[in-house]
């Protein structure tokens, strides 16, 4: 940080000031700039003094101590509560914030506003019981044999949901509303790669995921492979699992309820975040979309996808 001025060099400015110079003449003379002659100038009429005022340092936070003690606790609470109930509290309490300090203020303490929804299911009882065991055999299987099979929706409809606009006024796009086309994209997820992908007209069934199985899955199946499978219906054909283990492979099926299981969703939320970027119109817009996403998942996403749903050998 740069030093202040000298106070022999604002007092003799402002004598030149009071001398009848201006601004500009005072400036130039001294060498110095002309927003500095005025401001001292100004200083000077509502302090009584051009000394400069204090530099620097740490300026205390507000909410600390009893209020920071008050708010964390709030916080832990109720994880909903906004930045305005907090600050409306702490006015309570005989601190006057402005919710942006109080924002500023959690994101010191480590906090950040985000929550991930999961099936309330997931509570039940017989349910916690069968994905605590699910997760206790995790880490016991090398992730390499692991094949995570699922499918998702993707539509002729799809658009961004969000874009920037001019403050108070809307930002209006369009979409298809009345007519569009519903396709069922199906892949599966390796360690390293995006295998088997499929684009089907319309909604899965079981004999469409057989026929899925027998075309174009078994192609990538090798003996000890473990494919893995949320509780869809159209999932538990005896064919399906008759195919899979005709290939030397093991099906196993994930505890019902539990799409964090699976790592495979994660690569659907970017492929769905990419299509709704694309906003293709077509099937065949909409398949060259897919295929231009799959081929940009690197063996790193994949492998981190896999780990972060907690698949990682110990």
């Amino acid at each position: 940080m740069t030093k202040p001025y000298s106070m022999d060099l604002r007092e003799r400015a402002m004598a030149r000031l009071e001398a009848g110079e201006t601004s500009y003449e005072v400036a130039a003379t001294l060498k110095v700039a002309v927003s500095s002659v005025i401001k001292w100038a100004a200083r000077k009429r509502r302090l009584g003094s051009v000394a400069p005022g204090k530099m620097g340092g740490h300026r205390p936070y507000r909410i600390s101590g009893g209020h920071r003690a008050f708010v964390l606790s709030e916080v832990e609470r109720d994880s909903h509560v906004t930045l305005h109930q907090l600050t409306a509290a702490l006015a309570v309490r005989g601190l006057h914030v402005h919710p942006a300090s109080v924002g500023r203020f959690l994101h010191r303490e480590h906090k950040s506003f985000k929550k991930t929804i999961l099936p309330a299911e997931q509570l039940r009882p017989k349910l916690a019981r069968r994905r605590a065991q699910w997760i206790r055999y995790q880490t016991r299987i090398d992730p390499t044999r692991l094949v995570f099979l699922d499918e998702t929706w993707v539509k002729t409809n799809m658009a961004p949901l969000r874009g920037w606009g001019a403050r108070g006024e809307r930002l209006v796009a369009h979409a298809p509303y009345g007519h569009w086309k519903t396709m069922t994209f199906i892949a599966a997820l390796r360690h390293d790669r995006v295998e088997a992908p499929w684009v089907l007209n319309g909604p899965i069934n079981g004999e469409a995921f057989r026929l899925y199985v027998e075309t174009q899955l078994i192609k990538t199946l090798k003996p000890g492979d473990i494919v893995v499978l949320d509780n869809l219906g159209s999932h538990k054909g005896a064919a399906v699992r008759d195919i899979v283990r005709a290939a030397g492979a093991r099906l196993f099926f994930l505890p019902p309820y539990s799409p964090d299981l699976n790592p495979i969703e994660q690569l659907f939320a970017k492929l769905k975040h990419f299509m709704r970027r694309a906003a293709r119109r077509s099937a065949e817009a909409v398949h060259n979309a897919i295929a231009a996403t799959l081929n940009a998942v690197t063996p790193l996403e994949c492998r981190n996808y896999i780990e972060n749903a907690g698949y990682k050998s110990t």
